[in-house]
C-alpha cells in the first residue's frame, strides 16, 4: 500500500470531493494532468477485474493505516481554533475517529466506454468523475496524491487476486460496520430493550392479536377481498379516514370529517375537494377521471417519501375496495390502528405488507444491516432473497453485543479476468 496517505488523509479527501458544491465550483472533472495521467492507470488496472454488475462496475475492499496522532492533526492549530480544550480531548477525540490501526474503504469504479464517462466511488461516496464530454476548467485541482494512493491500493489487491489471498483476506477481516446482513427484530430489542417498550406502549395486546389473525387470513391483492362498497361518495372517504384518525388520536376528532382529512392528509388532493361531497357519481367520475395527476389524494396520513400512510380506494364492476399502506417501522402502530377501524367497521380493505408487518408485531421480522456510509433507506436491492423492508447501520452503542446477533452475507469474491 502507497504510504503517502494515511486514513486520516483519504478521508479529508473523500470529505473534500463528495461535496456536489465543491465540484461544481471546480467544474465537475477539471483535475491536473498528472492526476488524469494516474485514473488512465487505475482504469486500465481494473479492467483486469471481472465485473460485478451488469453495468461493468469493479469493486474492492482498500485499507489504509491510522497513523499517528500527527496525522489524524496539529494539536496547537486546535487548540487555537477552540475545536479542542486539552491535550487529553484531542487524543481522545483521535481515538474515538480511528479505534482500529486499519480502516477500510469500500471502491467502486464505472467505466462507460461509449459514452467516455468514467467514476469512482470510494467509501461508498462519489469522490472522482470523468466526463471526456465536458470541457476541461482553467483552474483544474491536484487530487493527484489521492489518484496515486488509489493506484497502488488497486495493485495491491491484484496482486493478492494473483496470489489467492485478497477474498480471504476481506471475508476474514472486513470489519462488522462495513458488511451486510440481516437480525431479527426480537434480537435487536433484546439489546435495546427501550425501543420495545416506546414501539408497543400504545398498541393493546388484543391490536396485535387482531392483527395478526387477518394478517394471516389475507391473500393475493386488494381485488381479492370478497366484499365491496356498492356506492361511494367523498363524505364516505373522509369518514373511513376519520375513523382512523380516531383510532390513533389524532388532534381534530372534534372536527368535520373533511376538516379533518383537511389537517392530517397531504393536501394535493387532485380536485377531490372541489366535487359534490354527497355525490356518488361525482366520485367516481373523479376516481376515473385520466386528467388529474400528481396529487397524493391517498396519502390520508402525511409524511415523507417513505414514512406517510396512505388509503386507497380501488374500483371495479363489484363496488368499492379500500387497501392501506405504511410499512415504515416508526409508523407501524398508526398504519395498523388504521386498518384495524376500517375493518372492526365491516368494510372490505387490504392491508399491504400485512405478513411483514405481523411479523414486526411478533418480533420476527428480519431488518436489514448496510454497510457504514449506505443510507438505511431503499436497500431492498442489497437482500435479493429475502424479504426485507426495514434498513439501518450497525449502531455504535453496544455494537459488540449486537453483531453476534446478526446473520452476515458472505462477501463478493473478486476474481480475475484471465
Amino acid at each position: 500500500m502507497s504510504e503517502k496517505l494515511k486514513a486520516p488523509r483519504v478521508k479529508h479527501y473523500i470529505y473534500i470531493l463528495k461535496d456536489r458544491d465543491y465540484r461544481a465550483y471546480n467544474n465537475n472533472t477539471s483535475y491536473d494532468d498528472r492526476t488524469y495521467e494516474l485514473l488512465d492507470e487505475i482504469f486500465a488496472l481494473i479492467k483486469r477485474l471481472s465485473p460485478v454488475s451488469k453495468n461493468g462496475a469493479r469493486e474492492l475492499w482498500f485499507t489504509a493505516e491510522r497513523g499517528t496522532i500527527e496525522d489524524f492533526g496539529n494539536f496547537d492549530e486546535m487548540l487555537e481554533n477552540g475545536e479542542v480544550e486539552s491535550r487529553e480531548e484531542f487524543e481522545q477525540w483521535w481515538k474515538d475517529e480511528y479505534p482500529n490501526e486499519t480502516e477500510w474503504f469500500s471502491f467502486t469504479a464505472v467505466d462507460d466506454t461509449e459514452i467516455n464517462y468514467r467514476a469512482i466511488f470510494l467509501g461508498e461516496k462519489f469522490v472522482i468523475e470523468d466526463d471526456k464530454r465536458k470541457e476541461h476548467s482553467a483552474f483544474p485541482i491536484d487530487i493527484s496524491e489521492f489518484a496515486e494512493w488509489i493506484r497502488d491500493s488497486v495493485n495491491e489487491c491484484i496482486a493478492e487476486l494473483e496470489n489467492g489471498t485478497y477474498n480471504e483476506r476481506v471475508q476474514r477481516e472486513l470489519p462488522v460496520q462495513h458488511r451486510t446482513g440481516t437480525i431479527l427484530r426480537r434480537h435487536l430489542w433484546d439489546v435495546f430493550p427501550e425501543a420495545r417498550e416506546s414501539f408497543f406502549e400504545d398498541l393493546p395486546q388484543k391490536d396485535i392479536d387482531d392483527f395478526v389473525r387477518y394478517a394471516a387470513e389475507q391473500s393475493g391483492n386488494p381485488t381479492d377481498l370478497k366484499d365491496r362498497i356498492p356506492t361511494m361518495t367523498a363524505n364516505d372517504f373522509y369518514r373511513f379516514c376519520s375513523l382512523g384518525y380516531k383510532a390513533n388520536n389524532y388532534d381534530g376528532t372534534d372536527l368535520s370529517i373533511r376538516a379533518q382529512y383537511e389537517k392530517h392528509a397531504d393536501g394535493r388532493d387532485d380536485g377531490l375537494s372541489e366535487i359534490d361531497p354527497d355525490s356518488a357519481d361525482a366520485f367516481h367520475a373523479w376516481l376515473h377521471d385520466k386528467e388529474f395527476h400528481g396529487g397524493h389524494p391517498w396519502e390520508v396520513c402525511r409524511g415523507g417519501n417513505s414514512t406517510h400512510i396512505s388509503l386507497y380506494v380501488g374500483n371495479d364492476e363489484r363496488g368499492y375496495y379500500l387497501s392501506v399502506a405504511g410499512d415504515a417501522w416508526n409508523r407501524t402502530v398508526e398504519s395498523v390502528k388504521l386498518y384495524l377501524a376500517l375493518r372492526r367497521a365491516g368494510l372490505p380493505v387490504y392491508m399491504h405488507e400485512a405478513k411483514i408487518l405481523s411479523d414486526r408485531l411478533t418480533e420476527k421480522e428480519k431488518i436489514g444491516i448496510v454497510p457504514d456510509g449506505v443510507i438505511p433507506a431503499y436497500c431492498e436491492s442489497m437482500f435479493p432473497n429475502e424479504k426485507v423492508i426495514d434498513f439501518m447501520n450497525l449502531p455504535d452503542e453496544k455494537r459488540d453485543e449486537f453483531a453476534k446477533y446478526c446473520v452476515w452475507q458472505k462477501e463478493k469474491e473478486i476474481s480475475l479476468i484471465e
